[in-house]
């Protein structure tokens, strides 16, 4: 019997172990199948949205001449002074000038600086824009200069100039801020990257405009590239080019900053004129210069492969392709001397991030004039465009999607009924414009700009999206 007994105890204890093991199972399987009560405590947060900022657009002010005075061959003087036009959608414009780097005659000379607040109240800055046109014509400079007042940034790419034979370029640096800017200027030219001492370590002082001839960092270059970067402040960066052929001044341009690099570059309204009379003259001294060519920088340390389109705008001729490869860290021009008469959107497709820029002339029945087309960035849906006087204004829009587009293009003064246009697909259009300012619905993603010309006489400026003034925050207390 005990022995019996003791078979028991033992077999009841081991079914106790079971059960035991079991229910350890259960309740393992059960902790990590059923969900658990969340304890979690989030960071306290807010969303924070900023009162926008003033808008402030730099104008960079009139056309400048060297030598003026014997005793001071490399201090710029003023030319005349500039027409400036500016709008703003539901606020008033404010204008102050800037402390000019250069000689002036009389106030009216100074680069000014257009500002807009943002109405209280109001959920979105109000659109704005501002430009400034002007005709230059002396016995050593003429030429019809236009400018879009641009908004200050510490990084911007000028693709315009040369120190060449004849030809004069001088780097506008205009600083609208409350502190001093120190800016670099990196240089490259058909040879190469330029080192020049005197490119680093330029204070543009606050509230004052900064001019520095190009000839002093990179002599005879005939294709340069600059970039402008700023630290302490920003500002906006402009070329000024004008060129004179023997004792013949053949043309002035002020050119804006062209788009960052991209595998893609979208030129607007790049209009072809006089192409007879500058084939004809190709016997002549300088002919080089006239004809239309796209100026090409890869600022990175590998070759591109580079295609350029060149697409009639709506009712002009049809366009050419042209490939080519580019040396990384020079500049190169391609030509577009198989183009006829007419406006164009030109594209550079690559396979890195390049700069780039058209230059155009036009001749006259007595006057010569030359025009820098500026890379563009993409728009958005609704902008104001400001047409300064000065010649005969066209505005540009062209498409890069894959689908026509339709924008509405409105007279702000005036009165003015809206024109409708239809932005065709990897095409573009143009519409004749009046000096005064326009509203255009529809843009987003576009890319536009505005030419001038006349007879002997040509120039253009981009028109650019604003940039973000008071995007909200979170803020994370501690």
């Amino acid at each position: 019997m005990a022995d019996r007994r003791g078979i028991a105890r033992i077999g009841m204890r081991a079914v106790g172990g079971v059960v035991g093991i079991g229910v350890a199972i259960v309740a393992v399987a059960g902790a990590t199948l059923l969900p658990l009560p969340d304890y979690a405590i989030s960071a306290p947060a807010q969303t924070v949205t900023p009162v926008p900022a003033d808008q402030q657009r730099v104008c960079p002010g009139p056309v400048l001449a060297l030598a003026a005075d014997a005793g001071a061959a490399t201090r710029p003087s003023a030319v005349s002074s500039p027409s400036f036009a500016s709008s703003a959608d539901g606020a008033d414009v404010r204008a102050r000038p800037l402390k000019p780097d250069a000689e002036s005659a009389s106030s009216d000379q100074a680069p000014l600086v257009a500002s807009v607040s943002t109405p209280q109240g109001a959920t979105k800055p109000p659109l704005f824009a501002a430009a400034q046109s002007q005709i230059a014509s002396t016995e050593d400079l003429a030429g019809l200069a236009s400018s879009a007042c641009a908004e200050p940034s510490a990084d911007a790419w000028l693709v315009a100039g040369a120190t060449s034979l004849g030809q004069t370029s001088l780097v506008l640096l205009s600083n609208a801020g409350e502190v001093d800017a120190t800016v670099e200027l990196s240089i490259y030219t058909e040879s190469g990257v330029v080192s020049a001492p005197g490119a680093t370590g330029i204070v543009v002082p606050a509230g004052s405009q900064k001019v520095v001839p190009l000839a002093g960092l990179a002599t005879s270059a005939s294709a340069p590239v600059v970039r402008v970067r700023a630290s302490g402040g920003e500002v906006v960066a402009s070329m000024q080019q004008s060129y004179e052929q023997g004792i013949q001044p053949r043309g002035a341009e002020i050119a804006g900053a062209t788009a960052a690099p991209s595998r893609q570059q979208i030129i607007p309204g790049v209009t072809i004129a006089s192409m007879a009379a500058i084939s004809g003259a190709q016997s002549a001294e300088g002919v080089g210069v006239d004809f239309p060519v796209v100026r090409l920088l890869v600022p990175g340390d590998k070759d591109a492969q580079i295609t350029i389109g060149a697409v009639g705008e709506a009712g002009t001729a049809a366009g050419n392709s042209y490939a080519t490869t580019l040396k990384a860290g020079t500049v190169a021009e391609v030509p577009l001397d198989q183009l006829k008469d007419g406006s164009y959107t030109v594209t550079v497709n690559s396979s890195v991030p390049v700069v780039s820029a058209v230059r155009t002339s036009v001749i006259g029945t007595k006057l010569r004039d030359f025009t820098w087309f500026s890379s563009t960035q993409p728009l958005q849906k609704d902008l104001l465009a400001s047409v300064p006087s000065g010649g005969e204004a066209t505005l540009h829009f062209a498409n890069a999607g894959e689908s026509d587009r339709t924008v509405t293009v409105t007279g702000v003064t005036g009165g003015g009924k809206p024109t409708t246009l239809t932005v065709p697909a990897e095409g573009g259009v143009h519409v004749k414009v009046a000096p005064g300012s326009y509203r255009v619905a529809g843009a987003d993603g576009l890319h536009g700009s505005i030419s001038f010309a006349g007879d002997g006489r040509a120039s253009s400026f981009a028109l650019a999206p604003p940039g973000a003034l008071a995007a909200p925050i979170t803020v994370y207390p501690k």
